[in-house]
């Protein structure tokens, strides 16, 4: 980055020299490691189908979706270990830092994540439809949009490693989903340890990292004065993205405490007419 150097030795009087439009170039320098994730997710995907079409009894849309929860679980546990290498190799940085660097393990994780959200999109496409799936494109929309900026701008890719780290919770929503289309699982023992994670994992990886994100992303803007010199979408889209999240998992959280608390102590949420109790 040739204005890095720049941005380091300039005087207090000089303009912040970083670029204020995205470059395709930056941007390309993710293509190719995303297609090898990508191409690793949909191999992954492939060989999963083809072991439960062989050993079970599932077909159609029942077995697409487990396919993918099963495939897709071990990359999201390289997704959750990136995240946070990379959040700690910045973190503890300064703002012009944490600003226009990066690391390996943040690059990783971005690359990661893309694939993720192309894979998945093109998954639910065959598996879902109306409101939800039109809930699903506008997420993985935002979040491809989010993450290529990082790369097509060259900066503030630390953010996305920060913000990532709330794939946390995946790692104990996706065994939730999968007693959806397997509901027998719900009766073993590790289910009931399951929720609770979530439970906990959804407090601090989402009410606590959110907000920590958000103080510390306006935080280093006030000491950078970058704002004259960045584009409308990296001022709006990123706090507002997190901001949105944040809003979103307040919502989502309701659904996770009271299925955490039927885990333990069953009916004590029932839906509305059922034993005269409401949900």
């Amino acid at each position: 980055m040739d204005y890095l150097s720049s941005f380091y030795f300039s005087t207090p009087e000089e303009a912040v020299p970083v670029p204020i439009s995205p470059s395709y170039y930056s941007l390309s320098t993710c293509f190719i490691p995303c297609a090898y994730w990508g191409a690793a997710m949909m191999m992954s995907f492939a060989v999963t189908s083809g072991i439960l079409h062989l050993t079970t009894s599932l077909r159609g849309i029942p077995l697409q979706r487990i396919a993918g929860y099963v495939s897709q679980y071990p990359f999201f546990m390289i997704m959750v270990y990136y995240a946070h290498a990379g959040t700690m190799d910045m973190i503890h940085e300064g703002a012009k830092e944490r600003a226009l660097m990066s690391s390996a393990s943040i690059d990783t994780f971005c690359c990661l994540y893309i694939a993720s959200n192309i894979v998945a999109a093109l998954g639910q496409i065959q598996t879902e439809s109306g409101a939800l799936l039109i809930q699903l494109m506008i997420h993985h929309a935002l979040s491809i949009t989010c993450f290529s900026l990082g790369f097509a701008f060259d900066r503030f890719r630390f953010w996305t490693a920060f913000a990532g780290c709330c794939e946390m919770t995946n790692l104990f929503l996706v065994p939730l989903f999968l007693t959806k289309e397997l509901p027998h699982l719900k009766e073993q023992a590790w289910f009931k340890l399951d929720c609770t994670l979530l439970w906990i994992t959804f407090v601090s990886h989402r009410f606590v990292l959110f907000p920590c994100w958000l103080w510390l992303w306006f935080k280093d803007q006030d000491e950078l004065a970058m704002k004259d010199t960045m584009h409308p979408a990296e001022i709006y889209l990123y706090a507002g993205t997190i901001a949105g999240l944040l809003v979103l998992s307040l919502l989502w959280f309701v659904q996770i405490h009271r299925g955490t608390v039927n885990a333990w102590w069953p009916d004590t949420y029932v839906k509305k007419g059922k034993k005269g109790k409401k949900a």
